[in-house]
């Protein structure tokens, strides 16, 4: 049934003060959708850690939070200081020592706050929060270097260091030291653009910190595409957003606020909520973009190398393509070793004025989408089909049934798990089965077609069921 909706409340004028002019900002894929810090304004004294186990996929993920030397777990402000870091992080070059130097009032600016005694002192408690709480993760940490998810551990900050004999001194210098795993990340372009003005106008730390977490999930698909929905039980939602109760009202109750607001900003159409007690779903619908990612260009960034969330975003967001082209341009012709290809390529589309000396031939779109890095096309192409090897035998040295698991994945991220029929994908677990076609095989035409129609990709299933001599019934 849907969510009984309250006339909505005139929302709190917002804490940020004079903000940089741009719009645009980043965050960090893995602790934006990981939630590792908890939404709600105040926590009890006795909140000094939490644990939630939850399914992504085939994978089962652990995230334990401690906090260290007395302190209680990261909350409320703890975000927008964290969202503040990560920026100014990137828009310092993102140095190798994952260290950033700036002063207390920079810090303040960039999280929007105002830039007075009583948030000098809030942010230098947040950072004592986020320096002594230590975080264990297990297969939740994506590392886009060797693409897989690890385990890991780490404090949120690994080292604050400030300069000045005055503790509340705007001018006072930081060096705030990232823990190294997602100063790493961040480095390799696992991040996704996040609207840093509209962020700082939400009214409070909790709306904030779940329109954060929910950008990201609407992201979390590979086919780089926005989910128009996202669904998710109450009772996880709480505990992935660390609400300090199990009981399904309150959980109702403080996330209402953060409902009603990003209603009116214009983020979600509505939200509905179907099942009684703590079988409860909450569906996030949210506002159709305003400019869908060009399938041409989705598929160019990903194929070198971009993460196809961050590739999808970054063309909503950019809607002009002729930067786009000139960046893949000058990504084919440059001359250095493509270590983080991915993370280059988010250079050159982020920063373009660094690579002017990068010397291309005009193209067309079309010739652009057919270059295949000319230079080092032997060694690139080696490279892929080895890994694709790698990843086949992978798969396929899995039992059966994680290997119908992974298929059945991957037509959800698909999104053609809605429109098949019971006898389409029953068709193909028999299929594979009987080893008429491979998981693998299966896998590889889906991911591929991530960009395409879903139509075009169903036909392709079909066929490749119709080549192995299975009968696939039944329409779309």
């Amino acid at each position: 049934m849907a969510q009984k909706k309250t006339p909505a409340q005139p929302v709190p004028p917002t804490l940020s003060v004079a903000l940089p002019p741009r719009a645009g900002g980043h965050d960090e894929l893995n602790v934006a959708q990981l939630s590792l810090i908890s939404a709600q304004s105040r926590v009890p004294d006795s909140y000094t850690s939490w644990s939630r186990t939850y399914e992504a996929g085939e994978r089962i993920v652990t995230v334990t939070c401690t906090a260290l030397t007395g302190e209680v777990v990261p909350h409320g402000l703890d975000n927008d200081v964290m969202v503040a870091i990560i920026n100014l992080y990137i828009e310092d070059a993102c140095p190798d020592d994952g260290t950033l130097r700036t002063t207390l009032h920079r810090l303040l600016n960039a999280a929007g706050l105002a830039t007075s005694a009583h948030y000098y002192r809030e942010v230098r408690k947040s950072l004592r929060r986020l320096q002594s709480t230590n975080y264990q993760i297990l297969q939740g940490w994506w590392v886009q270097g060797r693409q897989k998810h690890m385990d890991t551990s780490f404090n949120y900050l690994w080292q604050v260091t400030a300069h000045t004999e005055d503790r509340n001194d705007a001018g006072t210098v930081l060096d705030i030291r990232l823990p190294d795993q997602m100063a790493q990340s961040i480095r390799e372009g696992y991040v996704k653009p996040l609207n840093l003005s509209l962020y700082r106008e939400l009214s409070s730390p909790p709306v904030r910190a779940v329109y954060r977490v929910l950008d990201a999930l609407r992201w979390e698909s590979t086919t780089g595409q926005a989910q128009d929905e996202v669904t998710v039980p109450l009772l996880d939602w709480g505990e992935r957003l660390s609400i300090y109760s199990s009981e399904p009202d309150k959980i109702r109750r403080v996330l209402q606020p953060a409902h009603e607001e990003l209603q009116i900003k214009g983020v979600l159409r509505e939200v509905t909520c179907e099942g009684r007690g703590k079988a409860q779903h909450l569906t996030y619908h949210f506002t159709p973009l305003r400019h869908a990612p060009d399938p041409e260009l989705l598929r160019a960034l990903v194929e070198r190398g971009m993460f196809p969330g961050v590739a999808g975003r970054h063309l909503t967001d950019h809607p002009d393509p002729e930067p786009v082209r000139l960046a893949l341009q000058r990504f084919d012709a440059y001359p250095g070793h493509k270590q983080n290809r991915g993370a280059l390529l988010r250079d050159m589309l982020l920063h373009p004025e660094r690579y002017d000396d990068v010397t291309v031939a005009p193209q067309s779109l079309a010739s652009t989408d057919r270059l295949k890095r000319q230079a080092p096309v032997e060694e690139t192409e080696a490279e892929a089909l080895a890994e694709r090897e790698k990843q086949r035998q992978a798969l396929l040295s899995l039992p059966l049934a994680k290997q119908l698991t992974r298929v059945n994945n991957q037509l959800k991220l698909s999104g053609l798990l809605k429109v098949m029929t019971p006898e389409q994908i029953e068709a193909i677990s028999r299929a594979i089965t009987h080893n008429k076609v491979s998981a693998y095989e299966v896998v590889q035409l889906l991911v591929t077609g991530v960009t395409a129609p879903q139509e075009q990709t169903l036909e392709a299933l079909k066929d490749l069921l119709a080549d192995a001599q299975v009968e696939a019934t039944g329409g779309s």
